[in-house]
């Protein structure tokens, strides 16, 4: 099945492209026991590693309408991984809002180079409430002692589990040919009993990947789940802040949620406030499969502490990036990535207040990724991108000139969050404002298809088109399903939103 997240968002979110090259949590469970995926298109070469400046040439004339500014390609390991543009090379005078686009192209993944993998803290949390009996957690175990003999020798590991309350298994522990047998025996005596203490879990799964060495920077907590928190604080806005704080230090969630019982806006919060990943399983048998994903991603770790700052040029201002974990800064915003896997594509947008003047050429905002590369040794480096933008006040020119790229992530992201709020008319059984949604989101994706000009964002807009159809076709079948099915159906089309791909 599909990774599911549903409508706490807020009507933009980050997303990568359907064209990455990590299968993303939007791939069926039994696919995404695949390998990660082939490498970003090598770039140009020999780049200043430590801070690239991509500043394209103003155009000599207005009227001439030039040709668009060439956007920072997809580089190697030598190149900057980072690009950025605003919704179009021309802004109006005075103070409006617009969009910039931020992408980030990570390069081939280190093992496929043969260089030594980052080790890693993992804490598997279980839920062990009475809703996980029978095949629920016989699957749990079986996943989870697959995925801890699948970790070398070296990675840290811990196992917890929560009911009524939240309970060590396996305090962190080196894995190694000594301690491997008391991480099965404990594994194997997990058993359902009790009420879902979400909040207690996490707490006692975050203090275990806290306590790992800054040898072990990849931490993940990887949560099992099929029902809702109802002990202790079980808000999804309490929840997510717990998980904000771990990742503070740098512990990101993976979110399994299982059947079609469990909070989805919970796991939702944890996996947004974590910068983590969320799927949705329609069986228990398919957690393995998860779990191997999982550790694919752990196997190609190529950066760690990763964060995008967005700094504004003077007269602009930064509002915000919605449904991403942010901070501030002074007048700057940073986006919170935590760890970055090889091949992984990842995108965003923000929102801006820019006060043009009456004309010339300006900086829009300083884009800096910063990382600690985890083939180098974990050195900390920064990249990176200048967007700018021109001066004019011929509307018509605005329009000819949007960028290509800005305004493929733009639609995409509107027709995915369009697709999450029909979900949730589905689960509500309001079947007719579903499709009215789902109808609007379609169009906007073909009508972007139709305006782009290069073949792969043309192919992106009508992959993201077929997937919006195919979620309209769900919501009408939904119509005339039972109560159980339609909310199956109704976190299928969640799960299938373009908005969380590759995350």
């Amino acid at each position: 099945m599909r990774t599911m997240l549903a409508g706490l968002l807020m009507g933009w979110a980050a997303l990568s492209c359907a064209a990455s090259a990590a299968a993303p949590p939007g791939t069926s469970a039994a696919a995404a026991a695949a390998a990660p995926g082939s490498a970003a298109e090598d770039g140009a070469k020999g780049e200043d590693e430590a801070k690239r400046v991509a500043v394209a040439v103003a155009p000599t004339a207005a009227a001439e309408a030039p040709s668009p500014r060439p956007e920072p390609a997809p580089a190697g390991n030598q190149g900057v991984w980072i690009g950025a543009a605003g919704a179009s090379d021309f802004v109006l005078p005075g103070t409006r809002e617009t969009q910039l686009g931020v992408w980030i192209d990570v390069p081939a993944a280190r093992a496929a180079r043969g260089q030594p993998r980052t080790p890693a803290a993992v804490v598997l949390l279980v839920d062990a409430s009475g809703s996980m009996q029978g095949p629920k957690m016989e699957h749990a175990r079986a996943a989870a002692q697959a995925f801890v003999d699948r970790l070398p020798d070296g990675d840290l590991v811990s196992v917890a589990s929560f009911a009524d309350t939240a309970q060590a298994r396996v305090s962190p522990t080196v894995l190694g040919p000594s301690t491997r047998p008391a991480v099965a025996r404990a594994i194997a005596a997990l058993g359902p009993e009790g009420s879902t203490n979400l909040f207690d879990g996490l707490r006692l799964a975050e203090q275990h990947a806290l306590t790992a060495p800054s040898t072990h920077a990849v931490r993940r907590v990887v949560l099992i789940s099929d029902g809702q928190a109802n002990i202790g604080p079980s808000s999804p806005d309490v929840l997510g802040a717990l998980a904000q704080r771990g990742a503070s230090h740098g512990v990101q969630i993976t979110s399994i949620g299982v059947g079609a019982d469990y909070d989805e806006r919970t796991l939702n919060a944890l996996a947004v406030g974590s910068s983590g990943r969320l799927y949705h399983l329609s069986e228990a048998r398919e957690m393995s499969a998860v779990l191997e994903r999982e550790l694919a991603l752990l196997q190609t770790t190529a950066a760690t502490g990763a964060f995008v700052e967005i700094v504004p040029a003077p007269g602009v201002e930064v509002l915000d990036v919605p449904s991403e974990r942010t901070e501030r800064a002074g007048d700057a915003l940073r986006v919170l990535l935590g760890t970055m896997f090889g091949g992984q594509h990842r995108e965003m947008l923000v929102r801006v207040r820019v006060n043009a003047p009456a004309a010339g050429s300006h900086p829009l905002a300083s884009v800096r990724l910063h990382f600690r590369d985890a083939e180098a040794g974990n050195l900390p480096r920064v990249q990176e991108v200048v967007a700018r933008y021109d001066v004019t006040s011929d509307p018509g020119l605005v329009a000819a000139r949007q960028n290509e790229k800005t305004q493929t992530i733009a639609a995409v992201i509107e027709a995915g969050m369009m697709q999450l709020d029909a979900a949730q008319e589905v689960s509500s059984g309001n079947f007719g404002a579903a499709e009215a949604k789902l109808a609007a989101a379609e169009d906007r994706l073909r009508q972007q298809a139709a305006r782009a000009r290069s073949d792969k964002d043309k192919e992106r807009a009508v992959q993201a088109a077929s997937a919006v159809a195919s979620a309209r076709k769900t919501a009408r079948a939904a119509a005339a399903a039972p109560p159980a099915a339609r909310r199956m159906d109704a976190l299928e089309m969640n799960s299938a939103s373009p908005v969380w791909s590759g995350r």
